[in-house]
């Protein structure tokens, strides 16, 4: 029996962007995703600065 052929993580990683660049939907979901993480991330600041 032969052993399945492993792929390494850069050939992976470079699948998964030619998936995604081919996908609008998966883009806008993960720039609102860094939106909302942003956000927060302001918010957090904002409201330490103040205290």
């Amino acid at each position: 029996m032969r052993k399945p052929i492993r792929s390494t993580l850069e050939e992976l990683i470079n699948e998964n962007k030619k998936e995604l660049l081919n996908d609008p939907s998966a883009i806008e979901k993960i720039e609102e995703k860094l939106d909302d993480r942003k956000a927060k991330e302001v918010y957090v600041s904002d409201s330490q600065e103040k205290e």
